[in-house]
C-alpha cells in the first residue's frame, strides 16, 4: 500500500483532472449500456410492428414515449436519428476525456521531471562521484514515462472496466437475470489468472529495468569515451560489452513476452469459451421462450462490455507492476537526502581570508584519514600554491572549501566565519573553482565564458579571455568567439579548454579563485602569462592554485607542502628550495626547468 500511495502521490496537485476524467469514464461507460438497446429496439419492432405495440426493452419512459407510435419507417428513422445523435454526444464526452488524459499525463510527467531534475541538483557531490548515469538517465526519461502513462491511462481503464462490467451486468439484468449470471461466470477465473500474471511482472519487471539500464551505461559511456576506444583499438571488446549486456536484456524481456502471450491466449480462450457458453444457454432459454431473440442479440452485444475489459485486465494488472516498480526508483532518488538538508544560514562579506583549524576528513566508509590535524591560513589577496604528491589530500581541501565534502573534525573559517554557518550558494558564488578536467557546453566560445555571469558585458569576456592567454587562440577559429565548440569542448585542446574555463570564472569578478591543477595542459610560458595577467587584474582576489609545475609554484607568496595528508611544510620558494623534504626534493627534479624558466621570463 505504501508503494501505491507514492505512485498516486505523483498525480498531486492534479486530482482535480483525474477526477474529471473519472466521471467521463463512468459517464461514457453508462451512456454505451444502452446503444445495444436501440439495436434491441429495432429489431423488435422489425419483427412485430404492430401499431402501439410495447416493446420490453429497458430505455427511460421518455425515450419510449419518443418512439411511439409505432408507423413503420418514421419508427426507423426515429431510432436511427436518435442513435446518431446520442453517439455523436458519447464521442464529444469521449474527445473530451481523452484530451484531460493527454494534458494529465504530459503535466504529471513534466512535473515530475522537473521535480527528479531539481532534486538531482541538490545531492552531495559523494552520490554524483558514485551514480550510474545510464540508470539515472532511465529513470528521468523511461520511468517518468511509465509512470505518467499509468495514471492517465491505466487508472481510467481501470474505472472504465469497473463500470462498464457493472452497467452491462445491469442492463443483462433486466433482459434476463439467468444470462447475467451466465455472463460472470468467468469474470473469477479471469481475475485470479491476471493477480498471478501481476505478482510475475512485478519480479520480472524490476529485472528488465536493471537490464536495460546496464546496457545504457555501456552506450552512455562509450559515446563519452570514443576517443579512449579509438586510442586503444578497443572496439572489438566494447562491441562484444555491449553485445553481451543487449543479450541480457533481450533474454529477460523475450521471458516476459512469452509469459505475457501465454497469459493474453488464455485470456482471449476464455473470453470465447465465454461467448460459447452464451449462445449456448441463450438458444436454450429462446426455445423454451424465456427470452426472444432480440434479447438475445442485445444480450450477446452486452455480453461484450463484460468479457473484453476483463481480457484486458492482464494488461492493466502488468502495467500496473511495471509503474510500481518504476515508482521505487524514482523514490530511491527522491528519498536521498538533500546536500541542503545540512546547511548554515548566514551571508557574510566574503574578503578572502581562509584559515584551516585542525581540519581532519576520512570517507563515512575508510578508518584512513585523506586529512588529518591541517592547519594553515591564507591572507586576502595572497597568491598561494599547494605542492605534494599524488594522493596527498590536495583536491579534497579544494572540495572542504566548497562544501563539497564535509570535514570530519576541525573548522574551516572564512573571514572569521565557519564555513559550516555559511549558506552553500552564498559560499560557493564567492569561490570561483576550476577543475583540471572542466566541462564545456555545445555552444560558441563566448557562451561558455559568458555563462557564468548572465549579465556580463562584452568588454568583460574579451578581458577575460585576454587574461586567460586565449585571445590568440581565438583569432584563428573561422568564427571567433562565435565558434561552437562541440559537446564537452572536443574540438579544442585541452589547453584551450583550460582557458576558456580560466576566463569563464574570471568574468565572475570573485574573491577567491581556485585553480585545481587546471594549468597542467598549458604550456609554461602561457602558465606564467596568465599567472602574470592575474597578478595586475584591477581586482585582486586571493588566488588558491593546485600543481606539479615548480615554475608555477615560485612566484607564489606561500607554498604549501602537503605530505600524506598532512601540512608538512609552508613558505616562500626560496625558503623551502634550501630546506630538506618533499619540496627540495621536487625542485632538484624539476630544477634543469630553472634556466628556461628565467629565459622565458626575458623574452616576456
Amino acid at each position: 500500500m505504501k508503494r501505491v500511495k507514492n505512485l498516486f502521490k505523483f498525480a498531486k496537485g492534479y486530482y482535480w483532472m483525474m477526477t474529471l476524467i473519472i466521471f467521463f469514464v463512468i459517464f461514457g461507460r453508462f451512456t454505451y449500456s444502452y446503444v445495444p438497446l436501440f439495436t434491441q429496439y429495432l429489431i423488435a419492432f422489425l419483427k412485430d410492428s404492430a401499431p402501439g405495440a410495447i416493446y420490453k426493452v429497458n430505455f427511460p419512459n421518455f425515450v419510449l414515449d419518443f418512439f411511439q407510435p409505432n408507423d413503420g419507417l418514421n419508427t426507423v428513422l426515429k431510432v436511427v436519428t436518435m442513435l446518431a445523435v446520442f453517439q455523436a454526444f458519447r464521442f464529444f464526452m469521449i474527445f473530451l476525456e481523452a484530451l484531460l488524459r493527454g494534458r494529465l499525463s504530459e503535466n504529471i510527467q513534466r512535473k515530475l521531471r522537473n521535480e527528479m531534475y531539481e532534486h538531482i541538483q541538490s545531492l552531495e557531490y559523494k552520490y554524483h562521484n558514485n551514480v550510474d548515469i545510464g540508470d539515472l538517465i532511465q529513470r528521468v526519461t523511461s520511468d517518468i514515462e511509465m509512470i505518467g502513462g499509468f495514471l492517465s491511462e491505466r487508472v481510467a481503464e481501470a474505472i472504465r472496466l469497473v463500470a462498464t462490467v457493472t452497467f452491462g451486468a445491469i442492463q443483462i439484468y433486466f433482459i434476463s437475470p439467468t444470462m447475467m449470471y451466465v455472463a460472470m461466470i468467468m469474470i473469477p477465473i479471469t481475475a485470479t489468472t491476471s493477480i498471478f500474471f501481476f505478482r510475475y511482472v512485478n519480479k520480472a519487471h524490476k529485472v528488465i529495468e536493471e537490464k536495460e539500464a546496464s546496457m545504457i551505461t555501456i552506450i552512455q559511456e562509450n559515446l563519452n569515451a570514443s576517443k579512449i576506444v579509438r586510442a586503444f583499438a578497443n572496439e572489438p571488446f566494447e562491441i562484444e560489452k555491449m553485445e553481451q549486456a543487449n543479450q541480457g536484456y533481450s533474454k529477460e524481456l523475450r521471458k516476459f513476452q512469452n509469459i505475457q502471450a501465454i497469459h493474453w491466449g488464455v485470456s482471449d480462450t476464455i473470453a470465447l469459451l465465454q461467448y460459447v457458453l452464451t449462445i449456448f444457454i441463450a438458444i436454450g432459454l429462446t426455445r423454451n421462450s424465456l427470452i426472444s431473440s432480440d434479447q438475445v442479440i442485445a444480450v450477446l452485444m452486452l455480453i461484450g462490455m463484460l468479457i473484453w475489459p476483463i481480457r484486458g485486465l492482464g494488461r492493466m494488472i502488468g502495467d500496473f507492476g511495471r509503474a510500481l516498480v518504476s515508482t521505487d526508483r524514482i523514490m530511491e532518488v527522491l528519498d536521498i537526502p538533500s546536500e541542503f538538508n545540512l546547511n548554515g544560514t548566514e551571508t557574510p562579506k566574503i574578503k578572502g581570508m581562509i584559515e584551516f583549524k585542525d581540519v581532519s576528513f576520512k570517507f563515512s566508509d575508510s578508518n584512513d584519514h585523506l586529512l588529518n590535524q591541517v592547519n594553515f591560513t591564507i591572507n586576502p589577496g595572497e597568491t598561494v600554491v599547494f605542492i605534494g604528491r599524488t594522493g596527498s589530500g590536495k583536491s579534497t581541501i579544494v572540495n572542504l572549501l566548497t562544501r563539497m565534502l564535509e570535514v570530519t573534525s576541525g573548522d574551516i573559517l572564512m573571514d572569521g566565519v565557519s564555513i559550516k554557518d555559511i549558506e552553500k550558494h552564498h559560499l560557493r558564488k564567492n569561490l570561483g573553482v576550476v577543475l583540471q578536467e572542466p566541462f564545456l557546453y555545445s555552444k560558441t566560445v563566448y557562451e561558455n565564458i559568458a555563462i557564468s555571469n548572465r549579465n556580463t558585458i562584452s568588454n568583460d569576456v574579451y578581458k577575460a579571455a585576454q587574461i586567460a592567454s586565449l585571445q590568440r587562440d581565438i583569432s584563428t577559429f573561422d568564427k571567433g568567439y562565435d565558434t561552437v565548440v562541440g559537446e564537452k569542448g572536443t574540438t579544442l585542446s585541452g589547453g584551450q579548454k583550460q582557458r576558456v574555463a580560466i576566463a569563464r570564472i574570471l568574468v565572475t569578478e570573485k574573491p577567491i579563485l581556485i585553480f585545481d591543477d587546471s594549468l597542467s595542459a598549458v604550456d609554461t610560458q602561457t602558465d606564467f602569462l596568465i599567472r602574470q595577467a592575474l597578478e595586475t587584474r584591477d581586482i585582486k582576489s586571493t588566488t588558491i592554485i593546485i600543481t606539479h609545475r615548480i615554475t608555477t609554484a615560485k612566484q607564489a607568496d606561500k607554498i604549501i607542502v602537503l605530505d600524506n595528508g598532512q601540512v608538512s611544510d609552508i613558505g616562500t620558494h626560496e625558503t623551502l628550495k634550501n630546506k630538506e623534504g618533499l619540496y627540495k626534493k621536487l625542485w632538484d627534479i624539476q630544477g634543469s626547468l630553472e634556466e628556461e624558466f628565467l629565459q622565458m621570463v626575458e623574452e616576456v
